[in-house]
């Protein structure tokens, strides 16, 4: 686990499959990802991402919506995996 090899969700390609690494928040956002299962640790696909929007995320078993402002605050690795 390299914090250099870390990225902001924001800049997640469509189709990556990463590891959620940090939330860098206050702490009602982080509560609030918190609450949608966005932990340390969560392997998170990224189903959209055009860099103009939102962000739409699959995890366990559910799919999200995080505004960009969101996505900008999680700090996540890639695992190298790809969703076909």
């Amino acid at each position: 686990m390299n914090p250099a090899m870390w990225m902001p969700l924001s800049l997640v390609p469509e189709g990556r499959s990463v590891r959620l690494r940090r939330v860098q928040a206050g702490e009602g956002l982080a509560a609030r990802l918190t609450a949608m299962g966005l932990l340390p640790g969560a392997q998170v696909q990224v189903y959209h991402n055009d860099h103009d929007g939102p962000v739409i995320l699959g995890i366990n078993g559910s799919r999200l919506m995080l505004g960009r402002g969101m996505a900008e605050k999680v700090s996540v690795e890639d695992d190298g995996e790809t969703r076909s």
